[in-house]
């Protein structure tokens, strides 16, 4: 017959231990899950900014070339064109000369969101 020495060895975990354990995870990847949807957030909306952008810029190369600009081709932007704009600049002796041209300020569409802006000045030629 064996006999209990009282020299028996506890292994494993008590349950307040797992539950403890568990909640400690249960935090980190709830605190993990809350930084990696704010950061797929912010990439979502810095890629659609760049796409505007790139929309912008390609739309202000054809206005400053003279290329007739179809505005269907752009939904999401808003042009202002200001055809009678000067260009104050300050010369020699604080000279201030004023250059006449054409102001393009290019808008994302139904915002005050300013995304290019370019002056074209009057060829005098």
């Amino acid at each position: 017959m064996l006999k209990d020495t009282g020299n028996k060895k506890n292994e494993g975990f008590t349950i307040v231990e797992v539950i403890v354990s568990i909640a400690i995870i249960s935090i980190l990847l709830i605190a993990g899950m809350y930084i990696l949807s704010g950061s797929l957030t912010t990439i979502a909306n810095k890629g659609e900014d760049t796409r505007l952008l790139y929309e912008a810029q390609e739309a202000m190369e054809k206005l400053v070339s003279g290329t007739i600009v179809d505005v269907s081709s752009y939904p999401n932007l808003y042009l202002l064109k200001d055809s009678s704009a000067t260009l104050p600049m300050e010369g020699p002796g604080g000279v201030v000369v004023n250059i006449p041209g054409t102001l393009y300020i290019i808008y994302e569409n139904g915002t005050s969101n300013e995304i290019l802006k370019s002056f074209v000045p009057v060829s005098t030629s």
